[in-house]
C-alpha cells in the first residue's frame, strides 16, 4: 500500500463513521434531533474557535479566547431559532463582549483585538448559517444534505485528483498541494452529486429536497464548490502564516475541526443568502 493510500484510508474510515451520525441528526424528524443538530454544530464551533485561537497564539498574539469562544458558540446556537436578525444582533453583542474583555485585561494590541473579533465572525457568524439553514421550515434537512453533498464531494474529489494526477499548482504560496486538476475535479464531483440528488428528490421524502430544476441544482453545486474551496484556502492562509500543518487532531486523517469544516463556513452563507433567494422567488 502506497504512502498516499494510508492517509486516504484513514480519511475514508473517519468519514464512514462520522457521516451517518451527522445525516441522522440532520434528517430525523423528531424535535430533539433538531436540538441535537444545533448542539452538535455548536460544539464543533466551540472546538473550532479554540483551534483558531491556538493558531493565533502561534504568532505570539494574545487573543481573548474565552470570550471569543463563548460569543461565537452562542451565535451558532441561535441559528436554531431561524432568525438571521438575532444572529446579527448576537454578533454585535459578541464583538462588544470581546472588546470589553480585551480592554479590561489591559491588552492594547491591535493584532490581539482584531484576531479576537475575527474569530467571532469567522467561526461564529459564518457557522451560524449552518444552523439557520437546518431550521428553515420544511426544507431545512434537504438544504443541509445539499450543503454536505457539495462540500464533501468537492473536498474528496480535489484530494484524490490532486494527489494522483495533479500537476499544475493552484495556490503554491498558500497551499502547495492544491492543484488546478484537483479544483476542477472537485467542481465536477459536486455538480455530479447534486444532479444525482435532483434525480432522487422524489424518492426520499425524509430529505425534503427543494423542488428546483436540474440546472438550479447544478448551478448551486458550482457556487457552493467555489465557496468551499475559497474557505479551504482561507484557513490554509491562517495555518501557513502561523507555521502549523493542521488546526487539530479531532478527525483522524482530516485534522482538526477547522480543517474539516473550513469549506462549510464559506459555503453555508452562499446557500443561505444567494442560492435560496434566487431559487425561491
Amino acid at each position: 500500500m502506497g504512502l498516499r493510500a494510508v492517509p486516504f484510508a484513514i480519511r475514508l474510515a473517519t468519514t464512514v463513521i462520522v457521516l451517518p451520525a451527522v445525516l441522522w441528526l440532520t434528517c430525523a424528524p423528531a424535535a430533539y434531533c433538531r436540538i441535537g443538530f444545533a448542539a452538535f454544530v455548536g460544539a464543533l464551533s466551540a472546538i473550532g474557535l479554540y483551534e483558531y485561537y491556538a493558531i493565533v497564539r502561534c504568532r505570539r498574539i494574545s487573543p481573548e479566547t474565552i470570550g471569543g469562544i463563548l460569543a461565537g458558540t452562542l451565535i451558532v446556537l441561535c441559528g436554531y431559532f431561524h432568525n438571521a436578525w438575532l444572529a446579527g444582533f448576537l454578533l454585535y453583542g459578541g464583538c462588544l463582549l470581546v472588546s470589553a474583555l480585551h480592554i479590561v485585561r489591559g491588552q492594547h494590541s491591535v493584532a490581539g483585538l482584531a484576531s479576537s473579533l475575527f474569530g467571532v465572525f469567522y467561526v461564529g457568524w459564518l457557522g451560524a448559517h449552518i444552523t439557520l439553514l437546518h431550521s428553515t421550515p420544511k426544507l431545512g434537512p434537504g438544504l443541509i444534505v445539499m450543503l454536505f453533498t457539495s462540500v464533501v464531494l468537492t473536498d474528496s474529489a480535489a484530494y484524490l485528483a490532486g494527489s494522483t494526477i495533479g500537476r499544475h499548482k493552484f495556490a503554491p504560496k498558500v497551499s502547495p498541494n492544491k492543484t488546478w486538476e484537483g479544483s476542477v475535479a472537485g467542481l465536477l464531483a459536486a455538480v455530479g452529486g447534486m444532479l444525482l440528488l435532483h434525480q432522487l428528490k422524489g424518492y426520499i421524502p425524509a430529505l425534503a429536497l427543494p423542488a428546483w430544476s436540474a440546472s438550479e441544482y447544478g448551478g448551486t453545486a458550482l457556487l457552493l464548490s467555489i465557496a468551499s474551496q475559497l474557505g479551504d484556502l482561507t484557513e490554509s492562509c491562517l495555518k501557513r502564516d502561523a507555521g502549523v500543518k493542521d488546526s487539530g487532531m479531532m478527525f483522524p486523517g482530516h485534522g482538526g475541526v477547522l480543517d474539516r469544516c473550513d469549506g462549510f463556513l464559506f459555503a453555508a452563507p452562499m446557500l443561505y443568502y444567494v442560492v435560496m433567494p434566487l431559487n425561491m422567488q
